[in-house]
């Protein structure tokens, strides 16, 4: 099982790594990466400051996008290419078949991630600033966080039509970014209704605030690696779930 799943993810990545979409939103967060300079000489506050903190904020959409694209849009591409059934037809299981994809997937996104991150690295030292504790913190936690948004990708992949499911992976997104912020925001007790219902959803949806380093960066605030540590188990426990999921839908579909 372990092999077939191997080269099932190797295939995939090979495949995403090809698709000139991903290089356009690659050169797009690339470009963003740039661009961060020419904001950080009209800010009237820290130049590196705003650099650093445009350019996370930038490879935060990448990651989405990127889950969108490739996560939302596969399955679909494989049923149109008819690639799927030669597969299925063999001894490959359809579990495996979504594990090879899942794993594939991540390590496209995480290479765009990579490559960007290295790139702001490299910019951060030519302007004269110094890679901090908390830029390499902000970095692993888009790692992390883009588990969870490619899980989430496929799962709605499996269950609707690519465009839906892409929608609904910035919706998910969206929704796990701002939870705990409403949550709180809507603590003071004037609105009872939307209180309990952000407090509900704060424990039912994922959290990635908890992976999220942008605003200790910026803000040079101390990293805390067990937290860290704790939200990239959150995220590994979440996406779990999600694939699992992925796989018991897609045993029942036809295809």
């Amino acid at each position: 099982m372990r092999d077939r799943v191997v080269v099932l993810a190797r295939a995939t990545f090979l495949e995403a790594m090809r698709d000139k979409v991903l290089l356009v939103v690659a050169l797009f967060a690339l470009g963003l990466v740039l661009f961060s300079r020419v904001l950080g000489w009209l800010s009237v506050e820290d130049e590196l400051k705003m650099v650093q903190d445009f350019s996370l904020s930038g490879l935060a959409v990448l990651g989405l996008l990127l889950a969108m694209l490739v996560g939302a849009f596969s399955l679909a591409k494989e049923v149109e290419r008819r690639t799927l059934y030669p597969l299925l037809s063999r001894d490959v299981t359809r579990g495996e078949f979504l594990l090879g994809k899942y794993f594939g997937l991540v390590g496209a996104t995480w290479s765009c991630l990579a490559a960007a991150g290295g790139a702001l690295l490299v910019w951060i030292v030519l302007w004269g600033g110094q890679p901090t504790e908390a830029l390499f913190a902000a970095l692993l936690g888009l790692l992390c966080e883009s588990l969870l948004l490619v899980a989430v990708a496929l799962f709605l992949g499996t269950l609707t039509a690519p465009a839906i499911a892409a929608i609904g992976t910035c919706g998910f997104a969206l929704a796990a970014r701002s939870t705990e912020a409403l949550r709180e925001l809507c603590a003071d007790g004037r609105s009872p209704e939307f209180s309990t219902f952000w407090s509900l959803a704060y424990k039912l949806l994922p959290n990635t605030e908890d992976v999220n380093f942008i605003n200790a960066t910026t803000a040079q605030l101390p990293v805390h690696w067990s937290q860290l540590a704790m939200g990239a188990l959150a995220m590994a426990l979440w996406s779990t779930v999600f694939v699992g999921g992925a796989i018991l839908l897609f045993r029942r579909r036809e295809v």
